[in-house]
């Protein structure tokens, strides 16, 4: 009788260990599923809070095919709540991308914060193949600061007049 009282007693110590080491298991992900919802929504938040809009007339934007470097300009505006990586700026036309990219600010800004006007200047080495009057479609992406931990990406997609 004392025999079965001890082994029912270890049973139940045993269990109760088992219990609680696979509780703490749940609760530890749990916790690490509620942090990754979190990051998730977080960043969602942030992709609805950027945005960059062509700026100008888009059936004049400028082409210049008098020298050896063919070059495409254009304006793209930051309408979005947070600064963009004016750097990290991708543009495509005709989902081709130029031999090279400048960008410089108009005004005095010295970031491309919202509300601020980025000059975009796209360069083709020898012929492009573009001619004045020529309608192509311009893509561009750029990638935001990096905002609490965190970086997202908005774009601009329009068709334009080369003049």
């Amino acid at each position: 009788m004392a025999d079965g009282g001890a082994s029912t007693f270890i049973m139940l110590i045993t269990g109760l260990l088992i219990s609680s080491a696979v509780s703490a298991l749940l609760i530890t992900e749990w916790t690490n599923t509620a942090k990754v919802a979190q990051v998730q929504q977080r960043g969602a938040q942030l992709s609805s809070e950027l945005s960059i809009e062509f700026a100008g007339d888009p059936m004049m934007v400028d082409f210049d095919n008098s020298t050896s470097t063919e070059t495409i300009t254009f304006y793209a505006l930051n309408t979005g709540q947070h600064p963009m990586d004016e750097n990290q700026l991708s543009v495509f036309v005709d989902g081709r991308s130029p031999t090279a990219i400048s960008v410089s600010f108009v005004g005095t800004a010295t970031e491309w914060n919202s509300n601020v006007l980025l000059e975009i200047e796209l360069q083709y080495t020898g012929v492009s193949g573009y001619a004045e009057g020529d309608d192509v479609a311009l893509y561009a992406v750029a990638t935001s600061e990096t905002i609490g931990g965190l970086s997202a990406s908005a774009s601009l997609n329009t068709e334009v007049r080369l003049s």
